[in-house]
């Protein structure tokens, strides 16, 4: 080789190696592989980060969907109402409102009873409360603050075996107990030991009847013409007789006073124990108060 054509080689090998940066394209018109690039530094390409889509979970929403109450409830005692939540949110939640009562012809006011109560989401749930005793023979209806739903119902005479103690609105405890019959009945008067007869067709039927004052201050005990015995609507009311030191009176009484005495009265004598009831019943301004004892066998 002569000197000229090895110096021409020298410089075309010299030139190729001082590129820095190589591109490798597929041929014209040809669909090879993309096109590599290279950082001058010799590091590896990079990506893009990805993005993460994060749910929204819906808050809780406890609502009330139904309240229910027995159709009666006795006059002095505890009704029940039943109330049914649903969670209709994706988390779990608490719920908690005063019942709210309207009784007779009056408004709607707030309770003693509160609805209490933690639902799961999506869930329902029933939750029961007492009611406060209502002391007159009357409608009501019942809801929760702030909720539609209404429950309602009404109380009712109570009935109670003999001996079992009533208590009155004023603090009077009523109680009738020992109740008989016979073709006589014998009592104390002024003038000593008194024998009685029945009308034609009747016997005697006594019983007695207890009023005790349990308040702090005096109260009326219901009168001995308040109280009386009845079958069905039959009633067969007391006896008056004359100078009678052994009946019932009721009236005023002291605090601890008691005012006990005999329910003297004449029933048919075909009338069968079970059949009869002694009935304490009164109107007063706030409602009206009745009560029956039930004889039994």
């Amino acid at each position: 080789m002569n000197r000229r054509a090895f110096l021409a080689t020298a410089a075309a090998v010299t030139a190729g190696c001082g590129q820095t940066e190589r591109t490798t394209d597929s041929p014209s018109g040809d669909d090879g592989p993309a096109t590599e690039t290279r950082s001058s530094g010799g590091g590896p390409a990079t990506d893009s980060p990805t993005r993460t889509e994060t749910a929204t979970v819906a808050p809780a929403s406890v609502g009330v969907t139904d309240v229910s109450v027995p159709s009666t409830i006795e006059i002095g005692t505890a009704g029940t109402l039943s109330v049914t939540l649903e969670n209709a949110g994706g988390q779990s939640g608490s719920f908690s409102s005063a019942v709210e009562a309207k009784v007779g012809t009056g408004e709607w006011t707030a309770t003693d009873a509160t609805v209490e109560a933690t639902v799961a989401a999506g869930e329902s749930v029933t939750e029961t409360v007492d009611l406060p005793p209502n002391h007159y023979v009357e409608p009501a209806s019942y809801r929760l603050a702030d909720a539609d739903p209404v429950a309602r119902t009404r109380f009712v005479a109570r009935e109670i075996p003999l001996g079992e103690t009533h208590l009155l609105p004023n603090g009077v405890a009523l109680s009738v107990h020992d109740v008989g019959f016979g073709e006589t009945y014998t009592y104390e008067s002024s003038g000593g030991e008194k024998t009685a007869e029945p009308t034609d067709g009747d016997k005697w039927a006594v019983g007695t009847v207890r009023a005790e004052n349990t308040a702090d201050e005096p109260a009326r005990a219901p009168l001995v013409s308040d109280i009386g015995f009845f079958r069905g609507e039959e009633e067969y009311s007391f006896q008056h007789l004359s100078d009678n030191r052994d009946r019932y009176r009721g009236g005023e009484l002291e605090p601890g006073s008691v005012s006990e005495g005999d329910l003297p009265a004449n029933v048919p004598v075909a009338a069968e124990r079970a059949a009869l009831r002694v009935e304490y019943s009164e109107s007063f301004e706030e409602g009206q108060i009745t009560v029956n004892w039930t004889l039994g066998e």
